[in-house]
C-alpha cells in the first residue's frame, strides 16, 4: 500500500508540475497577443515591432539575454512584452529626468524665444519623439533602452505594474530607474558586450556625432520648414538659432553631467 501511495503521490506531483508548466506557457503566449488588456496598456506609448526592427541600432540588443528572459517572439524579434515593459521603464526614466533636471524650463525657453524655434510636425517625428512621455515640444530622450540587462526581479517589478498598476509613474519605479538606468542606456558592442568606448549616432542634420557609449543622450529639435513643393523656406535668425543652441548644448551638458554624476550629451537635431 505504501508503494502504491508513493507512486500515486509522485504521479500527482508530476501532473501538477506539468500542468503548471503548460499554464505558464499558455499564459505567456496569450499575454503576447492580448497586451492591450493590461491595466496600463492604454496609457503607454508603445512602438510597433516593425518600428523597432527598423531602428538602425536594433543589432545592439542582446538577443541571447532577451531569449533567456522571455523577451523574444516566435520570429526571433523583440516581443511585444519587451516593448510594453520598455515603455513603462521609459516613462519612469523620463519622469525622473524631469524632476532632476530643468528640461521642462529649457523647453519653455525655446517655446517663448524670439528666435521662433520650430518643433517637428507629428508626421515628421522620429521614434523617440513619438514615444516620449515628457510632453515637451523640442526635447526628448534619445537613448535606446536595453531592458534585457535588468535582472528577473526588476523585470517582474515592471511587469507587476504593467498588469495591475493604476499609475504609469510611481516612486518605486523611479527608484528602480535611478538605480539601473546607467546599464540600461549603455550601448554595447555585439562582439564585446563589456567594451567601453564610443559609437556613431544616426545622422542628425547631416552629422554623425561620436558619443560615449555610456552617456545619457537628449535631443533638441530645431526643425526645418518646407513649402508645399518641398522647398526649404528661408528662415530668419538661422545663424542666431544655431549659435544659441550650441551655447545651450555646452552649458547644459556640463550642468546635467554634474547633477547626474554621469556624462550627458545633447544632440541638436
Amino acid at each position: 500500500m505504501k508503494k502504491f501511495g508513493c507512486i500515486f503521490v509522485f504521479s500527482f506531483a508530476v501532473i501538477i508540475i506539468t500542468a503548471e508548466a503548460n499554464f505558464w506557457h499558455t499564459y505567456w503566449k496569450e499575454k503576447e497577443g492580448t497586451m492591450e488588456k493590461y491595466m496600463l496598456a492604454s496609457r503607454l506609448k508603445v512602438p510597433t515591432v516593425k518600428e523597432v526592427t527598423e531602428n538602425p541600432y536594433i543589432y545592439r540588443y542582446h538577443h541571447e539575454l532577451c531569449s533567456e528572459k522571455g523577451l523574444i517572439d516566435e520570429k526571433g524579434r523583440l516581443s511585444r512584452r519587451y516593448l510594453y515593459l520598455q515603455a513603462v521603464y521609459r516613462a519612469n526614466l523620463e519622469a525622473y529626468l524631469l524632476e532632476t533636471l530643468d528640461i521642462k524650463e529649457l523647453d519653455e525657453k525655446l517655446r517663448n524665444s524670439s528666435l521662433n524655434f520650430v518643433c517637428p510636425k507629428p508626421e515628421n517625428q522620429d521614434l523617440y519623439q513619438r514615444e516620449s512621455s515628457m510632453g515637451l515640444r523640442y526635447i526628448c530622450l534619445r537613448n535606446n533602452l536595453y531592458i534585457e540587462y535588468l535582472d528577473k526581479r526588476q523585470l517582474n517589478i515592471l511587469e507587476h505594474h504593467l498588469i495591475r498598476g493604476r499609475e504609469v509613474v510611481t516612486e518605486e519605479l523611479k527608484a528602480l530607474v535611478k538605480e539601473t538606468y546607467g546599464e540600461v542606456i549603455r550601448v554595447r558592442n555585439p562582439r564585446d558586450w563589456d567594451a567601453q568606448g564610443s559609437f556613431l549616432y544616426a545622422g542628425t542634420q547631416g552629422r554623425k556625432p561620436e558619443i560615449p557609449n555610456q552617456a545619457l543622450v537628449l535631443g533638441i529639435s530645431n526643425a526645418m520648414e518646407y513649402d508645399g513643393s518641398g522647398n526649404l523656406i528661408s528662415e530668419d535668425h538661422m545663424r542666431e538659432k544655431c549659435e544659441y543652441l550650441e551655447q545651450v548644448k555646452a552649458e547644459k551638458e556640463k550642468e546635467y553631467s554634474e547633477i547626474l554624476g554621469k556624462e550627458v550629451y545633447i544632440l541638436l537635431e
